[in-house]
């Protein structure tokens, strides 16, 4: 178990830099130590959930979170979270795992983009400020998708930043660094509602999950006060990498 919590340790102190929690990661490790997948998803949106927690009191105290915007996406990913996560159980684990692969596959190929925002108008947008830039997000795009989101991460086990991230930054047209910030928001309450949901459904190991937030924690402290020590395309080369090595590692899971 230590062993375990050493290497989420790493993961949560590189992809905290990321505003992620690093959930993409956590699933295919526990599986590999012979963990149940239902139990390593409930684990894995544990750490989530602390990892979430500790993420954004320090982006905010770097002033990098658009709150307004984050918090009307809370309710949508939230939402769709815990409806995904109660339901899990009853989902084929191999349905699960290929669904994973899949949106990670996307999000590496969307965030890569050499353009990175569409800038697509479709009805009422909300428009910001924060932290020196501003962008329009159209919401009747950006709500839907999250809440979509929301319920195959809730479903899988994970927050959904891996794809919540490229599309606030090529669909709402919000800047790199603040979406990575922003959205530690939605890895805190959507990893929570998703928990929730699936502690109903399949129960939960509280020592596994205690344990591994732990070392998560340290992490996330270590890895989300130095990212603003990063430069922005370097931020979305690592984003785009670990994103890439962990679909690949679950679709090799699918056949093992």
């Amino acid at each position: 178990m230590i062993l375990i919590g050493i290497i989420v340790f790493f993961i949560t102190t590189i992809l905290s830099m990321l505003g992620k929690g690093g959930g993409e990661f956590f699933v295919p490790i526990f599986l590999a130590c012979g963990i149940p997948y239902h139990q390593a998803a409930s684990a894995s949106l544990f750490i989530l959930m602390v990892s979430g927690f500790i993420m954004m009191l320090i982006y905010h105290r770097k002033t990098l979170i658009d709150w307004y915007t984050g918090l009307i996406l809370i309710v949508s990913v939230a939402s769709g979270s815990f409806l995904g996560g109660f339901i899990s159980a009853k989902v084929s684990v191999t349905v699960l795992k290929i669904t994973f692969s899949i949106l990670l596959f996307i999000s590496a190929s969307l965030i890569s983009r050499k353009k990175e925002s569409l800038n697509i108008k479709i009805g009422p947008s909300l428009k910001r400020k924060c932290c020196n830039e501003e962008y329009e997000i159209p919401l009747l795009i950006i709500i839907p998708s999250v809440f979509l989101i929301g319920f195959v991460a809730g479903m899988v086990g994970i927050s959904g930043g891996g794809l919540i991230v490229p599309l606030l930054i090529i669909l709402g047209n919000m800047p790199m660094r603040i979406a990575f910030a922003t959205n530690s928001l939605m890895v805190l309450f959507s990893a929570t509602t998703g928990f929730i949901g699936k502690g109903l459904s399949v129960g939960i190991d509280w020592k596994f999950n205690i344990t591994m937030a732990i070392f998560a924690s340290i992490g996330s402290l270590i890895g989300s006060s130095s990212s603003t020590k990063i430069k922005t395309e370097n931020l979305k080369k690592i984003f785009v990498y670990v994103i890439l090595i962990a679909a690949i590692w679950m679709v090799v899971k699918v056949f093992i």
